[in-house]
């Protein structure tokens, strides 16, 4: 087939909806999907220039999330399109990690023992998706000991609680933490809720029940035992934070890191671990704890009993009309269709 002119090349550009990261447009967020281009809407004719200069208000445009606070941050693990999608830091002996909301999306995954049943994970990380893997990390307690519940794959495990905190997953990826029935609730685009306790941060601030550790899980090994805990900063970035630490300091660390509000997770060494992953020479991929005390050693890529959430890159097309989704060294290949 010979090569279109330069003229015609232009007359292709792929056209999508302008959400522009660094010259990147994030898409759909199914690996695999069609990314169909829609034809750009004929040109309206300019009005006619006002004989005065109208009064304009300036608005600043809204800044893309990344992190924040008081933290030191850098940049740990995989890429994609040429950008960082975690950084790592630490506040007052609090391992943290940001995560970038526009180059990721969350999946929730349950476990095989808790809650046990089907679901279509089977209680670990597909072989489908590994390509796209980020970052894994723990779930929350066991059912039997929070009040509250989750949902998931159109399913209530069990009840929804108001009042508690929870890591709710839109179906677009998104991922917030919020009090079930005053930030959050089960609205059609809701994917997955995960409860776990009540918020550890509200408003940026650490609730009064921080300074009591009896309130937030019973320890095997003190009240400065493993904790976990994920937040949302004000921009939509998430916060993951871990240490051998009381809940007072674990909410003033998350709160150093930006986190608006913030839950705890799961608790004591051997239920409490993120990992980062990248892929082998044989184009496997394998994991790497970088926080936390325990976990499964294989961090989530064999069946495990607990649940966990697992970051993944989302799909990528580069402005142009690239065929490729993602970037080194995550690269899974997409089928990108122009109409004429």
């Amino acid at each position: 087939m010979p090569t279109p002119s330069p003229a015609s090349r232009v007359g292709r550009r792929i056209l999508v909806p302008a959400l522009a990261v660094a010259g990147v447009l994030a898409v759909a967020p199914v690996a695999g999907a069609t990314i169909r281009a829609q034809a750009p809407s004929p040109t309206t004719a300019p009005a006619p220039a006002p004989t005065t200069a109208p009064t304009t208000a300036t608005t600043a445009p809204a800044k893309p999330p990344a992190p924040g606070g008081s933290v030191a941050w850098r940049p740990e693990g995989r890429t994609a399109a040429g950008q960082p999608l975690v950084y790592r830091g630490s506040a007052n002996g609090v391992e943290l990690a940001w995560i970038d909301p526009r180059l990721t999306r969350m999946v929730f995954a349950p476990g095989t023992r808790d809650p046990g049943g089907p679901w279509s994970w089977g209680g670990q990380i597909p072989d489908a998706v590994r390509p796209l893997l980020v970052a894994g990390f723990n779930g929350g307690f066991q059912m039997q000991d929070i009040p509250g519940g989750f949902y998931h794959e159109g399913r209530t495990v069990k009840t929804l609680v108001p009042g508690q905190g929870s890591l709710v997953i839109y179906n677009d990826g998104r991922a917030t933490v919020g009090e079930w029935g005053r930030d959050v609730s089960l609205t059609p685009d809701v994917v997955s809720v995960r409860q776990n306790l009540g918020l550890l941060v509200d408003n940026g601030a650490p609730v009064p029940s921080a300074a009591n550790p009896a309130a937030w899980g019973t320890s095997v090994a003190g009240i400065a035992t493993a904790r976990s805990a994920i937040g949302v900063a004000a921009d939509g970035g998430i916060i993951v934070g871990m240490a051998r630490v009381v809940p007072q300091g674990l909410a003033q660390a998350m709160i150093e890191a930006g986190a608006v509000r913030a839950m705890q997770m799961d608790i004591n060494p051997d239920w409490v671990s993120f990992g980062l992953y990248g892929t082998n020479p044989d184009g496997t991929v394998s994991g790497t704890r970088v926080m936390g005390t325990g976990g499964p050693s294989s961090l989530f890529l064999t069946p495990y009993t607990r649940d966990f959430f697992a970051v993944l890159v989302k799909p990528l097309v580069v402005t142009g009309g690239s065929k490729a989704v993602g970037a080194p060294p995550v690269g899974v290949p997409a089928k990108v269709k122009v109409r004429r």
